[in-house]
């Protein structure tokens, strides 16, 4: 059976991301007019717009991003920030080395990599849902869903890089930086990561959009950092086909609800 270049990159990557696994996994469903009226900024015509159901972070679809200081103009952007001088036909072997697909909260000051960007370039990253996987008591990885309960859009927390090229606009790449997770994530991610933390997503709360874009000090961006959304954010959980690497899991049936699992809980 024809295997699609996203699906070879999946398989690459299966037993790294099984490892690592946090927010690597997200939707956009919304129609780009419905995205424009809402973050009142206008997509750069690069690339044509193009939603969806299920976007794993190893594929090589587009997020959507506003940056720092520019607050009119959504972006597109490759997931996982790089290094301003590389390039990004070797995005995949650099994930594979150095995983940016999240950013960490706790070392954005400290890492070589992410104290480039967390002062002067940082970003919202757009979605309307995502992914996170849950450890049943039968040794099972359940995916749930989570979105905005009216499933609005939702923005997460980033920093950017820029990738220049000769003579062409430059290309983009971010990171969603993720943060100790609250009671209500940790009860559904429950498997903490090899430092023994729970993570969840930094989900922006919409009056802080703004803030996160301008505000350029240490003191004020940790103020910012130590916020999440008051949106009411709900849960449930989809079918496991989510990380199969065999069949198209970019379709509708992805988000649909399944029934709990005997022994997920």
């Amino acid at each position: 059976m024809y295997k699609s270049l996203a699906f070879i990159y999946c398989e690459l990557f299966s037993k790294f991301e099984k490892i690592t696994f946090m927010c690597y996994h997200i939707s956009l469903l919304k129609k780009q007019n419905t995205i424009e009226a809402k973050m009142k900024a206008i997509y750069k015509a690069t690339l044509p717009y193009q939603p969806y159901y299920h976007f794993n972070g190893w594929e090589k679809k587009h997020l959507s991003i506003i940056k720092q200081n520019d607050l009119d103009t959504i972006d597109f952007a490759s997931w996982g920030v790089l290094p301003t001088n590389y390039n990004l036909t070797d995005r995949t072997a650099f994930l594979a080395k150095t995983n940016t697909l999240n950013a960490t909260k706790e070392r954005l000051f400290s890492s070589t990599l992410y104290q480039q960007f967390i002062i002067g370039q940082k970003c919202i990253i757009l979605a309307d849902g995502f992914f996170e996987p849950h450890a049943s008591t039968m040794g099972e990885k359940i995916p749930f869903y989570f979105k905005e309960k009216s499933h609005n859009l939702i923005a997460f927390a980033g920093i950017y890089s820029e990738i220049a090229q000769k003579g062409k606009e430059p290309n983009y790449s971010a990171s969603i930086i993720t943060t100790e997770a609250n009671a209500y994530f940790k009860e559904i991610h429950n498997k903490p990561n090899v430092n023994g933390s729970y993570r969840m997503p930094l989900i922006l709360d919409p009056s802080n959009y703004k803030d996160w874009l301008t505000l350029d000090t240490k003191g004020d961006i940790n103020g910012v950092l130590e916020t999440f959304t008051q949106q009411e954010i709900i849960s449930y959980p989809v079918s496991k086909k989510l990380f199969s690497n065999k069949i198209d899991t970019n379709v509708p049936g992805i988000l649909d609800r399944v029934e709990f699992q005997r022994g997920l809980f």
